[in-house]
């Protein structure tokens, strides 16, 4: 599958002391609240994520099902 060389990756992630994912930062060095991070994923800026609705009825980020622990977003490098 080819990759859209338009749209970016999160790379890193930070967590809030709960341990939620706060903010993202991406392959081109752009940082993201969770807010922004949601609206890029949205509307199909961020090639390693997805948005869904959560069983809270709020809108979430996850990562893309590729079989690679390494990528799910919980287990981004921390930055």
């Amino acid at each position: 599958m080819k990759k859209d060389a338009k749209k970016d990756r999160f790379v890193a992630a930070r967590k809030n002391s709960d341990g939620t994912l706060k903010e993202f930062k991406t392959k081109s060095g752009k940082v993201y609240d969770y807010e922004q991070a949601l609206e890029a994923v949205e509307a199909g800026l961020i090639e390693n994520a997805l948005p869904f609705t959560g069983r809270d009825g709020a809108r979430h980020i996850r990562g893309k099902n590729d079989g690679d622990e390494s990528t799910n977003l919980k287990n981004l490098k921390s930055f």
